[in-house]
C-alpha cells in the first residue's frame, strides 16, 4: 500500500480554451398565472452544429451541452436540477432564423410568447420532481401537473453579473477538469514507473531484506503540458517462502508492496495497492472588463489504485535477450472534493467529481545479463484503457445565477509504451536501477524515468 501526500498548483486561463458554444440565460415567472413561483436556469448550445432556424422536439440534441434549472418560491418542487434531470426539449422558432446574439422571447413579433413559437424542456424518466413543460413557454413545478405554472420571459445570452465575454469565462470553468485529470496523473506515475516492475524481479543480493529510494518524473507535451514528480524511500522483506514485502515512507508516506512467486516456478503475481492523498491549489485566471482576473480554490484529491501483475518467466531467447511475457489490470478511483473559489470578481464553486480508470497492460520484457553487474531490460507493452468519459464538471457561479455542467472527456484508450531498465550493482549488495520510457499518445506520460537505489541487509 502506498500513500503518497503531496500539493500541486494549477494555472487555468481563460485563453488556453474556447468553447464552440454560448451559454443561454433562461427565466420563467408564475405572475401571469397568479403565484410567486420563479426558475432561473443556463443552456449551454454548441451554435456551430444547431441549425437556426431551429425546429426539434424529442430527446436532447447533441448540441445541447448541458441544461440546468433552479426552481424557487413554489408550492411544491423548489430545488436546482442538472442536465440528467431533463430527457427531452421541444425549441421551435417556427421558420424564423433566430438573433442568437439577442434577446430570443418577443422575436419576430412575439416568438416564444404564449403560443408563437415553442420553448419547452421536459423531465427524464426517475426524476419526478424535476419542473416539466407543460404548454408552449411554460414550466410547471413539481411533480405531477398540478404544480406552479411559470411562462418563459427570458432566454439570452447571459452570465454571471459583470461578465463581459462569457465565452472566455466558461472556457476558464472548462479549464478545472484539469483537477481530476492531474490526481489521476499523479496516482499513476510512481505506480508504472518506479513500481512498473515487481520487487522481486530485482536482484536480492544474497539477503533477505531491501533499503530503496526512488524518484519519478513525468512529462507529458504534445496534447498537454504536464510535469510530475515523486519520490519515496523503503524497505522490504522476505516473510515467506517465495513472498516479500515492503513499506515505504514519502514525505511522511507509507507505501506496502506484496510479490509471490508461486512456489518451484519462475512466475511472478504481484498485487501492489496505492493511496494518495493530494492538496490542490488553483488559480484559474479569466478575462473581466478588459484585463485578466483571478479566483483561487483549494481542494483535496484522493487517489486509491490496485493492480494485479503476472510475470512469466523467460520462454525464449534470442541475441542473448530473455524474453519473458507479462500482463497486468489495475483500476484506479480518483476523489475530487467540492470546492469554492475566493478573490476576484467572478469566482465559481464546483461539485465533488469521482471516477474509476480501469485498464489493462500485456507487455514482453527482453533481458540480458552483461556480467554479474549489468543487467538491461527493454519492455514493450501495450495499453488498454476500458472506462469511459471521466466525471462530469458541474458547479454554478457564486451569485447561483449561472450552473454549469460541462461533460467529461473520454480517454484515449489506447497506447503503446516502450521502456529500457538498467540494473547495475554499485557493490555486492547495493543496486542502482535506472529506467526510462517513451509513449505513443495516450492517457500516460509521453516521456518518464526513474531512479532508486536497494541495498540488500
Amino acid at each position: 500500500m502506498k500513500l503518497l501526500k503531496t500539493s500541486l498548483l494549477l494555472a487555468a486561463a481563460a485563453a488556453t480554451t474556447h468553447l464552440d458554444a454560448a451559454v443561454y440565460s433562461l427565466q420563467w415567472s408564475g405572475t401571469s398565472f397568479g403565484n410567486s413561483a420563479v426558475a432561473t436556469g443556463t443552456i449551454d448550445l454548441n451554435v456551430s452544429t444547431m441549425p437556426n432556424p431551429v425546429n426539434t422536439g424529442g430527446s436532447l440534441p447533441s448540441w445541447v451541452n448541458s441544461l440546468n434549472v433552479t426552481v424557487s418560491g413554489a408550492s411544491s418542487g423548489n430545488g436546482s436540477f442538472t442536465t440528467a434531470d431533463f430527457g427531452s426539449i421541444i425549441f421551435n422558432s417556427q421558420g424564423f432564423t433566430l438573433n442568437l446574439n439577442a434577446e430570443l422571447v418577443g422575436q419576430n413579433g412575439g416568438l416564444f410568447t404564449g403560443m408563437s413559437g415553442d420553448f419547452n424542456i421536459f423531465r427524464a424518466a426517475g426524476t419526478p420532481t424535476a419542473p416539466n413543460g407543460t404548454s408552449p413557454n411554460v414550466l410547471r413545478a413539481g411533480g405531477g401537473f398540478s404544480g406552479d405554472q411559470m411562462r418563459l420571459i427570458s432566454f439570452s445570452l447571459g452570465g454571471p453579473s459583470g461578465v463581459t465575454d462569457f465565452a472566455d469565462w466558461m472556457s476558464s470553468v472548462n479549464n478545472q477538469s484539469r483537477v481530476y485529470a492531474a490526481g489521476t496523473t499523479l496516482a499513476s506515475l510512481p505506480l508504472e514507473g518506479a513500481h512498473h516492475r515487481p520487487m522481486m524481479s530485482f536482484d536480492r543480493m544474497g539477503k533477505d531484506a531491501q533499503f530503496w529510494a526512488t524518484g519519478d518524473f513525468g512529462s507529458s507535451s504534445r496534447v498537454r503540458d504536464v510535469k510530475v514528480t515523486s519520490g519515496e524511500m523503503g524497505v522490504n522483506k522476505d516473510i515467506a517462502p517465495n513472498t516479500l514485502a515492503g513499506i515505504a515512507i514519502g514525505r511522511g508516506q507509507q507505501n506496502q508492496d506484496l510479490d509471490y512467486r508461486p512456489f518451484g516456478g519462475q512466475w511472478i503475481v504481484s498485487l501492489l495497492g496505492m493511496v494518495g492523498s493530494w492538496d490542490a491549489k488553483i488559480n484559474r485566471g479569466y478575462s473581466n472588463g478588459g484585463s485578466t482576473d483571478y479566483s483561487l480554490g483549494e481542494t483535496d484529491i484522493t487517489s486509491r489504485s490496485a493492480r494485479l501483475r503476472v510475470d512469466a518467466p523467460v520462454l525464449f531467447s534470442v541475441g542473448g535477450f530473455g524474453f519473458s511475457p507479462y500482463a497486468s489490470y489495475a483500476v484506479t478511483q480518483t476523489v475530487v472534493e467540492a470546492y469554492t473559489e475566493a478573490g476576484g470578481a467572478l469566482p465559481a464553486s464546483y461539485d465533488q467529481q469521482e471516477h474509476n480508470a480501469t485498464e489493462a497492460r500485456l507487455g514482453v520484457m527482453a533481458t540480458k545479463v552483461f556480467d554479474e553487474k549489468l543487467k538491461l531490460i527493454v519492455s514493450l507493452e501495450g495499453i488498454h484503457r476500458f472506462d469511459g468519459a471521466g466525471p462530469a464538471l458541474t458547479g454554478q457561479d457564486i451569485t447561483g445565477s449561472v450552473g454549469f455542467s460541462l461533460p467529461g472527456q473520454a480517454p484515449r484508450p489506447d497506447c503503446v509504451r516502450l521502456g529500457f531498465d538498467v540494473d547495475y550493482k554499485l557493490a555486492a549488495d547495493t543496486l542502482l536501477n535506472i529506467s526510462a520510457h517513451a509513449s505513443t499518445v495516450g492517457e500516460v506520460a509521453d516521456v518518464s524515468g526513474a531512479v532508486s537505489i536497494r541495498r540488500a541487509f
